[in-house]
């Protein structure tokens, strides 16, 4: 498991931030240790020639796998209980009530949301999300996959993924069998005891070791596709990224596989946590080209364009397509068709009938009704959705 590498990649990856980089030409896809050391390269994210080289080499690389194609996702909030208290979330349980409103969606309203969605916007790719809420584990996760994906197939098809607590392997294979096509996990930060500070307590999510190994454990299960990263801010965003890259190349190598989505969250500050100022914040430029950096050393993985940014980044990280794009978006239970209130942070949210006309005019193209094969950088428009057989 990648948790018994830990302290040997960490010291590896403090190595590589003394190494110099060769040039942009020499760099192999998924060899961390010839992208990682960028990081610490003089002009990095400061807008100079080597930004501009890296931007344009992602746009280049990503256009010729998916011409421009990005994937349209909604996020659907299903509870804002949690028992976590993670000092930077407006839903960490030690929150009383500044920004947030507490509630979980009965089946009932999660459809309705769902049908909202689905009927007034257009969307067919929905997002489960959830807090560590202790009534919703993975019963009613599975529960809840297999109603979303009858209501999708009632309206022609769809695919449905989830952003949860980490899980054990069977509880992934549970999920698979109702019709999950992916999960994505945000490890935070790789800083073993920043994220103990982050994470206070004794709470599933302070176990550092077992969230390091969830994506192991989707891979055994045979999720199709598995989302890591990191939330830029709360600790080193160099050393995190480089870890990041780390631990994707390890997966690729002991596992037969990767990821396939990658997170790309930047701290966000929230009106109820107790985090109000980081002294690890990247700028607007920094960030840009680190997710381009990123789309060179695994040009595959599709970057999670997240509503966290205003439309004209979104746009920016999109450049050449090949990533997931948030639309409609709210980060509370009921944020849509129920009108709650409240959020886990502050996020855009960008009509989708209207701003997939101006990506259009930004020279994206995005797909509304996409399969699980879409993201590899094949195209096939009936091909496989996850848990059934080929359609081609």
């Amino acid at each position: 498991m990648f948790s018994h590498q830990y302290e040997i990649v960490w010291e590896q990856v403090s190595e590589l931030s003394g190494t110099r980089a060769g040039p942009l030409d020499s760099l192999r896809p998924m060899v961390a240790s010839d992208h990682a050391p960028i990081f610490w390269s003089e002009g990095f994210g400061l807008g100079g020639e080597l930004d501009q080289a890296i931007i344009a080499r992602s746009a280049e690389v990503k256009a010729a796998l998916y011409g421009g194609r990005v994937f349209v996702i909604v996020p659907i909030y299903v509870t804002s209980i949690c028992e976590e208290q993670c000092v930077y979330c407006n839903f960490r349980g030690g929150n009383k009530g500044i920004g947030v409103e507490r509630r979980r969606l009965t089946d009932d309203e999660l459809e309705q949301e769902a049908t909202y969605l689905i009927e007034e916007k257009g969307l067919r790719v929905l997002e489960l999300v959830y807090s560590t809420d202790p009534r919703m584990r993975v019963d009613a996760m599975c529960r809840h996959v297999e109603r979303l994906q009858r209501v999708l197939d009632r309206h022609g098809g769809g695919l449905v993924g989830i952003s949860a607590e980490a899980l054990e392997e069977s509880d992934y294979r549970r999920l698979i069998d109702a019709g999950l096509c992916w999960s994505v996990l945000w490890q935070e930060t790789y800083d073993k005891a920043r994220y103990a500070v982050l994470h206070p307590g004794r709470t599933k999510k302070a176990n550092f070791e077992y969230r390091l190994d969830a994506y192991e454990r989707m891979l055994a299960a045979g999720v199709e596709h598995v989302g890591v990263g990191v939330l830029s801010g709360l600790s080193d965003w160099r050393r995190d990224w480089a870890m990041l890259m780390r631990h994707e190349e390890y997966l690729q190598q002991r596992c037969g596989g990767g990821a396939t989505i990658l997170g790309t969250p930047r701290l966000k500050l929230a009106p109820g946590a107790l985090l109000q100022e980081s002294p690890y914040t990247l700028t607007r430029q920094e960030f840009l080209v680190t997710v381009a950096l990123h789309n060179m050393f695994s040009p595959t993985t599709a970057a999670f364009v997240s509503t966290r940014e205003d439309w004209d980044l979104c746009v920016e990280l999109a450049r050449g397509g090949g990533c997931l794009f948030t639309l409609n978006c709210s980060t509370t239970p009921g944020g849509y068709s129920l009108q709650h209130g409240g959020c886990q942070f502050t996020a855009h949210s960008y009509d989708a009938p209207i701003y997939s006309t101006k990506l259009k005019s930004e020279g994206l193209d995005p797909v509304f009704n996409w399969r699980a094969g879409d993201l590899s950088g094949d195209y096939w428009p009936d091909a496989v959705v996850c848990g059934g057989a080929s359609k081609r």
